[in-house]
């Protein structure tokens, strides 16, 4: 039981990675407004993915009574809280960006990019970890 909760979770992780690379996929759109709406609709996307990864997160805690404490599971939470705190950053400074002001959409743009590929970076790397101290 607790083999199969942890593929449930890991699939869902890979999933939360593959949802942020398509933030790459949507940077390409030059209208700002239909980005900034499909933007908004990516963040959602990701939200429930992450309310997934927690879910099935505790779900593999509780199967092992909450014996499984190591630096694997903290870093987890770490990355977790993580990309909670950016998407909430993202969301804010998205909300503010008028259409006329160009500068101020490619700075976001960038300034997203950047996010995404360090959160990408460290899922990956927690991942790999799990991977390693299985």
């Amino acid at each position: 039981m607790v083999e199969l909760s942890i593929k449930i979770h890991m699939i869902t992780s890979i999933l939360l990675i593959l949802s942020q690379f398509a933030f790459f996929l949507l940077k390409q759109e030059t209208n700002f407004i239909k980005f900034s709406k499909k933007f908004r609709n990516l963040l959602l996307i990701q939200n429930i993915i992450l309310a997934m990864i927690a879910f099935t997160g505790l779900v593999v805690m509780a199967v092992s009574r909450f014996t499984l404490w190591n630096i694997e599971i903290v870093l987890m939470i770490f990355v977790l809280f993580l990309i909670l705190f950016y998407q909430i950053v993202l969301y804010k400074k998205i909300r503010v960006i008028k259409s006329k002001e160009i500068d101020l959409q490619n700075d976001f743009k960038r300034y997203a990019s950047k996010i995404y590929i360090r959160l990408i970076i460290a899922e990956i790397f927690v991942y790999v970890i799990s991977l390693i101290l299985e």
